[in-house]
Parts: structure tokens; sequence; C-alpha cells
């Protein structure tokens, strides 16, 4: 029997294969979710001049630097300057411009005093508190400065940095382009979505369809593929069609059986296989080769919960990676252990399903008692992977444990 292939050596073998997409550019409400290619550079100094970040009084420091509630300050209020105005005033000493939040501060002040401690009577404005000098302005390029990297190269574009490179006048982004990838289930046993059930052992197929949806957030371009028997070859037929897409999945038929035909038929079609089979539990049989110019070809188990956790640790940083993602595997942290967990067979890194939760000021971590490969309801009703390594035969209530959230966990 070959020997399992350790989770890390794996990873190194996909990563080292992968070179990122071209390059596209995109509108810029298309590149959310998009790995950005180039850098964005702010073009002016942000603020782009000194305004107020209040509402209040443009004065001059020394003026009203010992204004207190008992004895507050006069000053004669000469004009208001509101945000994008076109005022030009003065500020000397005994006068204050009335300032709305963004505004510019007009020449000669210094300080801007909340307009909750001032009181207006009779185009006298009287400030009832001291404030430093400088305070309540913002000053020109404190947040960026013209030239400045704002987004580096190699993100993954969220809501905020679309925000950013709208500030900066870019309506058009250079992104990676998305790879597409090809999904396939294998199974005489498997009917699609509507199918009439003709025999009791007949199972309804979830992965190629769960698999669509990983594949679409993970930020890919997901096409399905559906259906191809055990026959060898028809499903020879269908595998040809890799040359057309970036990544090639496939589920099912890379196990140990008589008709796990997907393992021998790969090579028919171009595929130089790196490895089969992995040191980890669930999701040993996967089977990795590259084929083409830096094509990606996985063999995923038909488990359904397997070839979730082949995806997540496997192809989902394949996938970041092709992208030109600087960032490709999922998060970790560190939990509390709630209840033990105890296995017999300690030779594999285990990924138990787990729900995870944040309480007070640390992550809590409970596995779940369904641990099978085949019961899907682990997925739905986990959040995380909580995971075992190596060597390691059971973790006792209140040991702290490494924890791989599944996507919106908190």
């Amino acid at each position: 029997m070959p020997e399992l292939t350790p989770l890390e050596d794996a990873l190194k073998v996909v990563l080292e294969s992968i070179k990122p997409l071209n390059k596209e550019r995109v509108f810029l409400y298309e590149c959310l979710g998009r790995v950005l290619a180039t850098d964005v550079v702010s073009d002016t100094d942000k603020p782009l001049f000194d305004n107020s970040a209040m509402d209040g009084y443009a004065v001059i420091y020394e003026d009203i630097k010992d204004a207190s509630e008992d004895k507050p300050i006069e000053l004669q209020l000469i004009g208001e300057y509101s945000a994008g105005t076109s005022e030009s005033l003065k500020v000397g000493r005994g006068m204050a411009v009335k300032i709305f939040t963004g505004a510019p501060i007009p020449e000669g002040a210094d300080t801007v005093v909340p307009v909750e401690y001032t009181e207006l009577r009779n185009g006298k404005v009287y400030i009832k508190r001291a404030f430093n000098k400088g305070a309540n302005i913002r000053l020109r390029g404190e947040d960026i400065k013209e030239g400045e990297i704002v987004i580096p190269r190699g993100r993954e574009l969220n809501s905020y940095d679309v925000g950013m490179i709208a500030s900066v006048n870019r309506a058009i982004v250079e992104v990676y382009r998305k790879p597409d990838v090809a999904i396939l289930s294998t199974g005489d046993e498997l009917l699609e979505l509507g199918e009439i059930q003709q025999r009791s052992s007949q199972i309804r197929s979830s992965n190629h369809h769960m698999l669509y949806s990983l594949v679409k957030r993970a930020g890919a371009t997901p096409h399905q593929l559906g259906i191809a028997p055990d026959e060898p070859s028809m499903l020879l037929e269908t595998l040809k069609a890799c040359h057309n897409y970036d990544i090639f999945i496939t589920t099912g038929g890379v196990s140990m059986g008589e008709k796990d035909y997907v393992q021998y038929l790969v090579k028919e079609v171009g595929v130089d296989v790196k490895f089969h089979k992995l040191r980890i539990k669930p999701a040993k049989p996967v089977l990795f080769g590259t084929y083409g110019d830096g094509k990606l070809f996985f063999g995923l188990p038909g488990n359904p919960v397997s070839c979730a956790v082949a995806f997540d640790l496997l192809v989902y940083p394949a996938i970041k990676s092709m992208m030109g993602a600087k960032e490709v595997f999922k998060r970790k942290v560190k939990a509390k252990l709630v209840g033990g967990f105890k296995r017999r067979d300690a030779k594999r890194r285990e990924f138990a399903r787990a729900r995870l939760w944040f309480e007070e000021n640390y992550y809590l971590c409970e596995p779940l008692k369904k641990q099978q490969s085949h019961m899907l309801t682990s997925m739905v009703e986990g959040n995380a992977y909580m995971i075992v390594y190596e060597g390691v035969s059971e973790l006792r209530e209140g040991n702290w444990v490494e924890v791989v959230p599944f996507g919106d966990c908190p």
C-alpha cells in the first residue's frame, strides 16, 4: 500500500504547482471579492486641506486658552464656513467663524471649539471651555499622502476597499482573472435533483451542488458538469473536457473499489498525478495532479463530509493562490475545549466537526457527536473544524485546541 501523504507536503505540492492567472480590468462595482493585481495609490493627500472635525467655531488658540464655564471668552462672529464653501475669510484676534464638519479651516484660525461648548448671543460667540491648539482639526495628508499605497496588490477586495478605491478617483481596477472550475460527480448510484428513485440503493447527489457553492464563494467561476456514470469510456469522454478549465474537480471514483476509475483514467487525459491519499481524517482518498499549462486536477472523495473537508483544506487555497491572493488559507483560532474528545486511531490528523462560539474573552469549542464522513448534518450543525494532531488520542475538557471556522463564524 502506498504511503499516505502528510497534509503539509500535499499543500506544498499544490501551491508550488500554481501560477497566478492573467490580469484583467473591471469596473469599480465589479471588483468586490476579486484579488487586486496592481497596487492602488492615492492621487492626492487625504484630506486635501485642513478641515474641521466638528460643527463649532474656528478660533485662535491664544484667544480661548483660558476659557471656562465661569469665565467664558467673548469673540466676534465674522461669518460661517460649510463643507464645499467658496468663502475666503481671515480670522484675527478676538474673532470666530462658525464652521461645519468637513469645511476648510479659515486663514488665521488654528483651533475648533465644538458648538456644545459655546453660546451665541447678539452676534457674539461665548467660548465656555479651553481646548488645546489644533483641537478638532483634520490636517492635510494625515490619513494618506499623495502617491502612498492605500491597497496592496494581492488583497482580496472588500466593501471598504471599494470605498477607498473610489476616494482616490479610480473607476477601473486591475484584478486577476477568476479561475474557471469544472465540477463533476461520478457514480451509478447517484440521482440528480428531481429524478425519480427507481432502486433503494440509489442516493441523491449533493456533492456537486455543494462544490458549486464552495467554488463560487471562494471567488472562482464554477461550471456544473453534472453526474457521470461508472462506465470507463463515457467517463473518459467527460474527463477530456478538463482542458477547457483552469481547475477540474471530480467527486467519487478515487478510492480502492473496482469501479473507482477516475484515478486511472485521469492519466489518459494528460494528468500528471502528484499524490493520491492523504494522512488526514476524513478525506484520505484525495488525488491531485497537474495538466496543460498550470492547470489543476482534484479527485475528491465521494462521502460528503470528506468532499467538503478536502475542498476546504486543498482546493480553497489553490483557488485563492491562482487568483493571486496573498492570504490563501482559512483563518485559524485557539479555543478552549468544552467536553472531551477521544479516538482509537491517532495516526492521522483529524478535522473533527465542532461548534465554535465566543464567550467573555475567548473562544469555546465543542466537538459534535456525529463525526462519520457520510453525515453531512455535521457540517450543518457545526461551524468549524477542530484539529486533532497526529499522535493525540484524547483531548480533555479545558484543553486549548486549534480550530478552523467554516466561514461566517464569529
